[in-house]
């Protein structure tokens, strides 16, 4: 049985639904959140998230969810 790439690396699925929802698979918790910035730890990288009205649909231990007007997705590493 083949692994997706994604998982066996153990690095973050990012989701974008248009300009108003991300969804994030294998996220390892959030280090800055607030309503226009948000950093989601990646393991290797930050995902950093920059916009406006940003609020937590969903949250698990694996996997993210939020809405609000996303202006720019960065990985920093």
């Amino acid at each position: 049985m083949d692994i997706p790439a994604d998982l066996a690396a153990n690095v973050p699925k990012v989701i974008i639904h248009g300009y108003r929802e991300i969804y994030i698979e294998n996220h390892r918790g959030l280090l800055e959140y607030g309503p226009r910035e948000i950093h989601v730890n990646g393991g290797e990288a930050v995902l950093k998230l920059t916009g406006e009205g940003f609020h937590i649909r969903a949250m698990t231990a694996s996997e993210l969810r939020i809405e609000g007007l996303i202006f720019n997705v960065e990985f920093m590493y």
